[in-house]
């Protein structure tokens, strides 16, 4: 359930960062900071402790990575969205985090995070349900799409290949529009096709995002 004032736990073991990400997202009159924490453990137990609805952690941090606390936190706490941020672009950190459900997860390179925007439309969408890949590793996964089309399992086509890829990075369907220059009924026609070959049953608002999210990236990566 997405709140009037989006709770948000900071957790980076460099304070230089702890108090930029703070500084950037109480920019935001609905956005709170309502704790910081230096290592891994330390979010665990605030996130127990304050329910926050969303986390934005670092990967690497002393006691315990980000991405098993993570795991931990929605144990505890199914509701609290995560926005991992990494400098590490391989895949198995990718699927380590989304391995047991991609809703309300994101996975975000640091560099994508110099634009200070990307940090707050992030934190809005996993605070909705949506799974947000970061745009680095969507758009080396369609380039390299289009240079071999036939390995993907589900044998997508170019064109619900890149709406997948832009729904898949958090676009709406207005940005996609814009973007690929397709109308809403030839996107929700590529939706569609393209959740039958994934076996995804319903593309439907957030949850949906997510499924065919999470279904298209384990049918087109090899780790």
């Amino acid at each position: 359930m997405v709140s009037e004032e989006t709770r948000i736990l900071i957790a980076d073991d460099s304070p230089f960062i702890r108090t930029a990400y703070t500084r950037i997202l109480e920019t935001q009159d609905d956005f709170n900071v309502v704790s910081i924490a230096e290592n891994g453990l330390q979010a665990v137990d605030q996130a127990s402790e304050l329910k926050p609805d969303v986390i934005v952690m670092d990967i690497r941090m002393p006691e315990l990575d980000g991405i098993s606390a993570s795991h931990k936190i929605r144990e505890i706490n199914p509701d609290t969205s995560v926005v991992v941020v990494s400098a590490y672009e391989g895949w198995s950190y990718v699927f380590d985090l989304i391995r047991k459900d991609p809703e309300g997860k994101a996975y975000i390179l640091k560099n994508s995070l110099d634009d200070i925007g990307e940090l707050i439309r992030v934190v809005e969408l996993v605070n909705k349900g949506h799974f947000v890949l970061d745009h680095v590793l969507s758009s080396r996964l369609n380039e390299y799409h289009e240079r071999h089309p036939d390995e993907g399992a589900a044998h997508l086509e170019q064109p619900e290949f890149e709406v997948l890829s832009l729904l898949t990075e958090g676009f709406t369907y207005r940005e996609i529009e814009s973007t690929l220059k397709m109308d809403d009924a030839e996107i929700e026609g590529f939706l569609v096709s393209a959740a039958e070959k994934l076996g995804v049953d319903s593309i439907e608002g957030a949850r949906g995002q997510a499924q065919i999210s999470g279904a298209f990236l384990q049918n087109n990566v090899s780790i």
